[in-house]
């Protein structure tokens, strides 16, 4: 494609991202928007002929600043000159830290799981044991404060303050939470846990198993009115300030709704074709479409 006729610039540094790429470009394509990719390797000449006037954006997405520098300053300049922004810096940032994030949704009176934070090794070397972890649970998890999207640096079924040490010491500037491990209630045999994906107001919820990391098929109409999801997920939305990011919830056999991984930025787009993970392409089309739809609005 011809990169003066672009429309949006969208970036990416991981492989996996191409697949959903792609069916991104279609969407844009079929509203009458075109598209730029953005590499580690196309980066710095793509920034040169924004800079340079070759052609102009008109909405701009970022997937790659999170795990490379590189793309900073064209983020930056997006910041400066693109009109319609999905996931601005200054709200992706804030939301990157999930400490900060729990206590929105508490405040929203939203329930979440028992957390303990501990501060990160390289700022707080000497830490006094903590000498009660049961309202953490049996076992609990331990994760980064900051990002752990994907499962990246999560310990499940910890059980002890020596394994939280040694995890600091494995990760000495980040810090962590302890958090309580939620056991749903089953429905019809499956586990009550869902992966929700907010799109530029589309909501998509499906079914996740939490321990196979495994999709489902999506939430349909008549248990979206019977639990009044909606509603909960409106809230999320609120509170992450977001064009485009994902959540975990789980019910609980009392019927409470547990806001388990809050909120996710860059939401985890693999394909079920490409990735044992990933997402059915029902599902990528739908986000796809949503993207697209509310690009041809608002640019």
């Amino acid at each position: 494609m011809d990169p003066r006729a672009a429309d949006m610039p969208l970036t990416y540094d991981w492989p996996y991202d191409k697949p959903f790429l792609g069916l991104l470009a279609q969407a844009l394509r079929a509203v009458g928007r075109s598209h730029v990719t953005v590499n580690p390797q196309s980066v710095a000449d793509t920034f040169e002929r924004l800079q340079r006037g070759d052609f102009t954006a008109r909405a701009f997405l970022d997937r790659a600043v999170d795990t490379d520098l590189a793309f900073e300053p064209l983020e930056a300049w997006a910041e400066a000159h693109v009109p319609l922004l999905l996931n601005p810096a200054a709200d992706r940032r804030r939301v990157w830290k999930k400490s900060n994030v729990r206590w929105e949704f508490i405040r929203a009176g939203l329930h979440t799981p028992h957390t303990i934070v501990i501060p990160a090794w390289s700022r707080q070397p000497v830490l006094d044991p903590l000498s009660d972890l049961a309202p953490s649970g049996a076992t609990f998890a331990i994760k980064p404060d900051l990002g752990g999207g994907g499962g990246w640096g999560v310990t499940l079924g910890a059980r002890s303050w020596a394994r939280v040490e040694q995890t600091r010491r494995d990760m000495p500037d980040d810090g962590l939470l302890l958090k309580e491990l939620v056991e749903p209630e089953l429905v019809d045999g499956r586990r009550a846990w869902f992966r929700v994906f907010y799109t530029c107001g589309a909501i998509v919820p499906c079914w996740w198993d939490d321990r196979t990391r495994l999709f489902g098929n999506w939430i349909g109409e008549e248990p979206r009115r019977r639990w009044d999801l909606d509603r909960l997920w409106e809230v999320g939305a609120g509170i992450a300030r977001l064009q485009a990011f994902s959540t975990e919830v789980a019910r609980l056999a009392d019927g409470r709704w547990i806001v388990v991984d809050y909120v996710n930025d860059p939401t985890d787009l693999r394909l079920l074709s490409h990735a044992r993970e990933g997402m059915p392409i029902e599902t990528a089309q739908r986000i796809a479409e949503a993207i697209a739809g509310f690009v041809a609005r608002q640019a």
